[in-house]
């Protein structure tokens, strides 16, 4: 399983809004571990942006922190599952998924 999740890199904690998302972490998860990670920049200028770069590194589904009903719509309408209400460390949530701890919310409209 690929799994993109949002990032702040200044502290490498989940980034708070979907929607001014900059950079991407890709995870690499088999048989309940992280076998590799890959940043990427989004270089969005908007949510179609976003979506699409984590289409073009082919993620079953996106970690985030805050997302709004609009870009859960355009993620539902790709195929791309969304895990929202995460925040703090990435490889933390990322590792909190991995062990069934999933949140989802608050998201705000």
């Amino acid at each position: 399983m690929k799994l993109a999740v949002t990032v702040d890199p200044s502290d490498n904690s989940v980034f708070r809004v979907f929607e001014d998302t900059r950079v991407i972490w890709i995870y690499t998860i088999e048989n309940g571990e992280i076998t590799d990670s890959e940043m990427v920049g989004t270089m969005a200028e908007s949510v179609d942006d976003i979506v699409g770069v984590v289409m073009m590194m082919e993620a079953d589904g996106i970690l985030c922190g805050d997302i709004t009903a609009g870009s859960r719509r355009l993620l539902d309408d790709e195929g791309i599952t969304f895990y929202s209400g995460f925040y703090g460390n990435a490889d933390e949530a990322v590792s909190d998924f991995i062990n069934g701890y999933v949140i989802f919310g608050p998201d705000e409209d």
